[in-house]
């Protein structure tokens, strides 16, 4: 079946794959925007708020094209691929967040939000640093065939999570001791259905969206490494994409803000998915060193985002955002690092 998907979308420029990349991003765009609408309408009816549930559960689903992606690339022995594309989404997550705290200057995104975020961010540094730290030195050891490293990383990611519930102030977890204010069973078990809806129709379209860009790499002839960091990266975080710019129109702030950074730590995670997947050894052993740049710019743009909701909460309002900007002049000096250290 994949044979025959990228038998049509190649033979013939890049034009074609180009055009079916377009039209299925489009249709990711239109369902992670209602991923946003339904994630809101949930963390309103639950009381959970939008950072917990931006960060769980609307951060898990808009991160299903990066777990088909990396599974689908350890089956079919393209590690770097894989890891590529999860270090790639981080760093196009930040970029996505950046541009759009300067479009929507006046709405001060990341000096408005819960300053549990920053507990998200330091999580992101944490899980990526260990990644990073595992591919410079081949590994920790493993467990049958996988590595000590992933295992580990995975353990950081439950209790860097349950840290945060404990730490960030949940309502009311229960009927009998919260109600919000117009709660209603039908509108969370709709809220709920849609979620559900929009996630497997995201989980369809995700294949095309993936062939689409790995036509375009083969017609455009260039390596692995660059093209899972930039653009299966890019490509698999329309999800993403969608659903900020959802959360961010709605006003949602901390949903917006939760999805990015939590999916950017839930990334990480998905490394021991992958890992599993991969049988012939542990993941981050095999993989290129040329990674680690793109580890060194995700840490950069983590941090350049966890400063900006430390420090901005004083400043006027206007449309010179320092971090902001140096997170989109981070990606884009780290797009030319990587296309000079591309190999054929």
């Amino acid at each position: 079946m994949k044979a025959l998907a990228l038998g049509l979308l190649t033979g013939n420029g890049p034009l074609v794959p180009l055009l079916a990349l377009v039209g299925a991003g489009a249709i990711v765009f239109m369902l992670g925007s209602r991923l946003a609408r339904h994630a809101d309408r949930i963390a309103t009816q639950t009381g959970l708020g939008g950072l917990w549930i931006g960060s769980v559960l609307l951060a898990a689903s808009t991160s299903l094209p990066e777990v088909l992606t990396d599974i689908n690339a350890a089956v079919l022995d393209a590690p770097d691929i894989g890891v590529g594309d999860l270090l790639g989404s981080t760093l196009a997550n930040m970029l996505i967040l950046a541009a759009l705290d300067i479009v929507f200057a006046r709405r001060r995104i990341l000096s408005q939000v819960a300053v549990g975020h920053t507990l998200l961010g330091l999580l992101g540094i944490l899980l990526t640093a260990m990644a990073g730290v595992a591919i410079v030195t081949g590994g920790w050891g493993r467990v049958g065939h996988i590595g000590i490293e992933t295992i580990a990383i995975a353990v950081a990611y439950l209790g860097g999570m349950r840290l945060l519930y404990g730490t960030v102030a949940v309502r009311g977890l229960s009927a009998e001791r919260w109600r919000p204010e117009g709660w209603r069973a039908d509108g969370l078990r709709g809220a709920a259905a849609g979620f559900s809806l929009a996630t497997l129709g995201l989980a369809g379209v995700t294949p095309l969206l993936v062939l689409s860009a790995e036509a375009l790499s083969l017609e455009s002839g260039l390596s692995h490494a660059f093209v899972g960091t930039l653009l299966v990266g890019l490509t698999t975080s329309f999800p993403e994409m969608a659903a900020t710019v959802s959360a961010v129109r709605l006003g949602a702030l901390d949903l917006a803000v939760g999805n990015i950074f939590g999916s950017n730590a839930f990334n990480m995670l998905v490394l021991l998915v992958m890992d599993a997947a991969y049988v012939r050894g542990p993941l981050l052993s095999v993989v290129a060193g040329d990674h680690l740049l793109t580890v060194l710019l995700a840490i950069t743009c983590l941090a350049l985002g966890i400063t900006a909701i430390l420090s901005r909460t004083q400043r006027r309002p206007g449309p010179a955002i320092l971090e902001s900007g140096l997170i989109v002049a981070t990606y884009v000096l780290g797009a030319w690092l990587l296309y000079r250290q591309r190999r054929p």
